[in-house]
């Protein structure tokens, strides 16, 4: 078959050329507000969501994503979640110690997915196409997208990057040096799990694949985030005995008083140690109170988790003064909004302190404009294929209308795409070297795709 014919079929299927798209603005954030209810174009209005997806991934294998904010000549966008797989991380890190490099996309959620690949079957916020969700490299953590992306090609690729798609996407990079696992399963489990936590009278299959009853639940999904955030975070701790052992006494805090919808700022609070017991890195931690143990609307990426902001700085022995630096993060609102979140110390897995070591942050966080590269539209030339991770190449032209792996893929989609494989390898002999295009089709039980380049 020829390039233009092949191509020609897969186009009618859904795929199109990608151009350049920029988050637009969020739309209007309410109580009760679901993933499928979320308007506006930018995808930072599953702020709350995502969040917990990403703690959730950490907690199914930890560590799997690590955080490269506030490293060395790394400037990161208001919207980005700053995560990546441990070796794509370090090789970012190691890049940005060079030179300075603009992020304006690494880690996405599968609700994020969800919502560009909404958009673009829908035609909205001018979205040339979007991967299915479950498919993206984004949801891997080994890909980003770079705003000064030509000036800084031979310091990414002299530390393992690749710069994929210079013509149809030139943002974007992906980590191919070696040493990352493909996550994408990963990513829709992270929800799946969350989901099941929080509705136990309508649970689904924990299986790692995307497909109909996985995206019906995303849709109906509070953007905002769910009740209970992770399966891994710190369970409650015993309330405080009458005990000396474990006092503080509030000395000073330094806190912003007002910040941008996704804008970071550091912080920090110290306490002195009125008790009898040394205060541990590790163990002494900030937990979030009233009640104990609720997600932070204000977590940042070096919290220890959505309910812990962070350990002591340094061993505090009693009398001394203990510091607790972390950073907070303005979540995602439509129209300015008071927040008061309240912490107190805890000895984890032992006692909270009482309300003698509790203090709160008061802060004003305002809309701010979110700019992303055109990456945002997500991969739509991966290949579904997890092999295809090893190489880092996602290649040609995706199909969009499949859905997941373990559920069914819409009738007409799928035969077009079967029609156009036979075709294929009847005519494979004639089909051009130079031939870019790729056909990938996922059936009820497995991926399979043809390609020649």
């Amino acid at each position: 078959m020829s390039k233009a014919w092949l191509c020609a079929i897969a186009l009618a299927a859904g795929c199109s050329g990608e151009s350049a798209w920029e988050e637009g603005p969020i739309g209007e954030i309410y109580e009760g507000l679901s993933v499928g209810g979320s308007g506006g174009c930018s995808t930072f209005i599953v702020d709350g969501l995502s969040k917990q997806l990403i703690a959730e991934q950490n907690c199914i294998r930890p560590s799997a994503l690590v955080s490269f904010a506030g490293k060395k000549g790394l400037s990161i966008g208001s919207s980005v979640y700053p995560y990546l797989e441990p070796k794509a991380a370090a090789g970012l890190e190691a890049a940005g110690a060079s030179t300075g490099i603009s992020i304006n996309s690494a880690f996405r959620t599968i609700a994020q997915q969800y919502l560009l690949y909404r958009w673009y079957q829908s035609g909205q916020c001018g979205i040339g196409l979007a991967a299915v969700p479950g498919n993206s490299n984004h949801e891997t953590g080994i890909a980003v997208d770079v705003g000064n992306y030509g000036a800084v090609l031979g310091v990414m690729q002299s530390h393992g990057w690749s710069h994929s798609y210079p013509s149809s996407d030139p943002v974007h990079y992906d980590y191919t040096a070696g040493g990352t696992i493909d996550l994408r399963s990963e990513s829709v489990l992270a929800f799946q799990k969350l989901w099941n936590l929080n509705n136990p009278g309508d649970k689904i299959s924990e299986d790692g694949s995307y497909g109909a009853q996985t995206g019906a639940r995303i849709a109906k999904a509070p953007a905002t985030g769910f009740a209970k955030g992770t399966t891994c975070t710190p369970k409650q701790t015993p309330a405080p005995a009458p005990s000396d052992k474990l006092a503080a006494k509030l000395v000073a805090q330094s806190m912003p008083q007002t910040l941008g919808a996704g804008e970071a700022a550091a912080s920090w609070v110290e306490f002195q140690n009125t008790g009898t017991a040394t205060w541990t890195p590790g163990i002494t931690h900030l937990g979030t109170s009233g009640p104990h143990d609720r997600d932070s609307a204000l977590a940042a990426p070096d919290w220890l988790g959505l309910n812990r902001p962070a350990s002591v700085d340094a061993e505090t022995k009693p009398g001394e003064v203990g510091r607790f630096s972390f950073f907070v993060r303005g979540p995602a609102v439509s129209a300015a909004t008071a927040l008061s979140e309240s912490f107190e110390l805890v000895q984890e897995g032992v006692a909270w302190f009482g309300t003698d070591s509790t203090f709160s942050i008061d802060v004003e966080i305002h809309p701010s404009a979110t700019t992303m590269g055109g990456g945002e539209t997500g991969d739509p030339t991966a290949d579904p294929t997890p092999a295809s991770m090893a190489g880092g190449a996602h290649g040609g032209c995706s199909v969009a209308g499949v859905t997941g792996r373990g559920e069914a893929a819409p009738a007409a989609g799928l035969l077009l795409v079967i029609a156009a494989l036979a075709l294929f390898r009847r005519r494979r002999a004639s089909y051009p070297s130079g031939a870019t295009c790729r056909v990938s089709v996922e059936s009820s039980f497995s991926w399979s795709s043809r390609s020649r380049s």
